[in-house]
């Protein structure tokens, strides 16, 4: 069976359009901050941001993809695994707060700091609560309810902020706002899911609590290995550097979260299909994996290109800042993460919804080693560039940790079939760039963009055998 594309492509907007404005809020929060009070609050802020990253995997405990995948299988669960989801995340909320004390006063950060990162942290319950009840509209393949919550209250959460900020509020004020804006979106979608997912209520019943924690621990082990693995350069910067570094390292890797926002968007998205076109053979799930690679993969290339030869000139315009030019070396070399994300992305949904979810496992498992291993070393003798180049080695070696189990479990993945005609697309453009010329930044980005999508398009439409006939293979994909 084809994918979707019109379904997948509406609950993958859906969650773009939330995680979109959740980025674009929080980057606008980084801007002001950078812009008004300077280098070292904005690595302040991004190393609470990190630590509350990493934090909020353990309050939630795993549960949002565990209840995404059983309650698409049996939606009559909703309000069960809500009351039980609920009732697990307070006390692993509490916990997680006495973890993150204990782990700053080991760190010895600064008191300023400390306190930044504690009072972020409090906001650790009402996001797990919202993470599940987002979990739950995914699971009915309602992802517009998502948008209609976030949207509107990001928004106000830029506003509020750029209103204190520029009066000269502090960063303290920004955390508040921060704070206020995770508790009422945890209380809207509460009352969404009472209103819109009317069922009996449920009792709390704690041998179902043990039991689903149970079958959660799989998936915290691997968000909490994730987030500690993502974290990990900031940390090892904050700790043998200084905050000036982190804030540049977080400048440089702001520049993907775009394009990998919508690979995270587009894979949860495709995520509830993948779990029910799991068959012996796997042959349905195979053909959406490779669909949605080669859609991504098209994305993926101009951005890198962008990134690499016009990287200088993107921190330029939204930083505003000279220091933060000092962020284009290490740039250049993680703008490569985007290829080896493409295929982390989805082969890692395939493999959770043929519920292989403990080789996912092993394979961040195996990656935060590699990171630490790596990125020790390189950081303590080149800093950020150091930070940069383990980055990329630890993205390559995930890359190859999906790509061999799934190619096994799917018999073959037709690689050369997905990736020729982005490839000599992307070389057209990569071509346009190396001339030297006297537009400006956003004029050659333009043009570079049109010379990759006109050599896409030509290509193909030749692969395809002329224009008909790929139009009635697009117009196949949207109907089914």
């Amino acid at each position: 069976m084809s994918l979707n594309l019109r379904k997948t492509g509406s609950n993958a907007l859906s969650i773009l359009t939330s995680d979109a404005m959740n980025r674009a809020t929080s980057f606008v929060l980084y801007a002001l901050v950078a812009r008004r009070l300077g280098a070292h609050e904005f690595g302040q802020l991004s190393l609470a941001l990190t630590l509350f990253y990493i934090f909020q995997v353990l309050a939630l405990a795993g549960l949002k993809t565990l209840t995404i995948r059983q309650v698409a299988i049996d939606r009559t669960q909703t309000r069960r695994y809500f009351t039980t989801g609920c009732a697990i995340v307070a006390l692993s909320s509490f916990c997680s707060l006495t973890l993150l004390f204990g782990f700053v006063r080991l760190m010895h950060y600064p008191a300023d700091t400390t306190l930044v990162i504690m009072l972020l942290c409090v906001g650790l319950l009402p996001y797990a609560i919202s993470a599940i009840c987002e979990g739950i509209f995914q699971a009915w393949e309602r992802m517009y309810l998502i948008p209609c919550v976030n949207v509107p209250l990001h928004l106000a959460k830029v506003g509020c902020a750029f209103l204190l900020v520029t009066r000269k509020n502090g960063l303290y004020a920004v955390v508040l706002i921060l704070l206020a804006s995770f508790l009422c979106t945890a209380l809207i979608e509460v009352w969404i899911l009472f209103r819109k997912f009317p069922a009996q209520r449920e009792p709390l019943d704690f041998r179902f609590c043990l039991a689903t924690f149970r079958s959660a621990v799989t998936f915290l082990g691997i968000d909490g290995t994730i987030a500690l693995m993502s974290s990990l350069n900031v940390l090892l910067l904050s700790k043998l550097a200084t905050e000036t570094e982190v804030g540049l390292y977080s400048a440089a890797t702001q520049l993907m979260a775009p394009l990998l926002l919508v690979y995270q968007s587009i894979g949860q998205g495709v995520f509830p299909l993948m779990c029910r076109k799991v068959e012996p053979g796997f042959q349905s799930l195979k053909r959406i994996s490779a669909q949605v690679i080669e859609v991504l993969l098209i994305l993926a290339l101009p951005a890198l290109a962008g990134l690499f030869f016009l990287g200088d000139w993107a921190l330029s315009i939204l930083y505003k800042n000279p220091v933060f030019q000092q962020a284009f070396p290490a740039l250049r070399i993680v703008a490569w993460v985007l290829i080896s994300q493409v295929f982390t992305s989805v082969l890692g949904q395939a493999l959770v919804a043929s519920h292989r979810e403990k080789i996912t496992l092993r394979i961040v498992a195996v990656d935060t080693l590699i990171n630490l291993v790596v990125g020790w070393p390189l950081i303590s003798f080149f800093g950020l560039r150091g930070a940069a180049i383990a980055l990329l080695v630890t993205r390559l070696v995930d890359c190859c940790q999906h790509y061999i189990p799934v190619s096994r479990l799917f018999c073959g993945i037709p690689l050369a079939k997905i990736i020729w005609k982005p490839i000599i697309a992307g070389v057209c453009m990569t071509a346009y760039l190396l001339f030297p010329s006297t537009q400006t930044g956003i004029l050659r980005g333009v043009s570079a963009t049109g010379i990759y999508s006109a050599a896409l398009i030509v290509l193909a439409i030749w692969a395809s055998g002329g224009v008909r006939r790929l139009k009635e293979k697009y117009l196949f994909l949207l109907t089914q």
